[in-house]
């Protein structure tokens, strides 16, 4: 479930960074930039410590 959970989020702050607005608002695009590399740590993480399997 938690795996499910990171992969989502990992789609959603990809499609909020996709928007055309949110290249003209740098603070929200560095919010969200923070977000995606902090849960592509994490969803990392889970991988190699076989944490994430299921």
């Amino acid at each position: 479930m938690e795996r499910f959970v990171h992969r989502e989020n990992l789609a959603h702050y990809r499609r909020l960074l996709a928007e055309p607005d949110v290249a003209d608002d740098p603070i929200r695009h560095q919010m969200l930039i923070r977000l995606l590399a902090e849960e592509t740590a994490t969803e990392a993480k889970h991988d190699h410590d076989g944490n994430g399997a299921t």
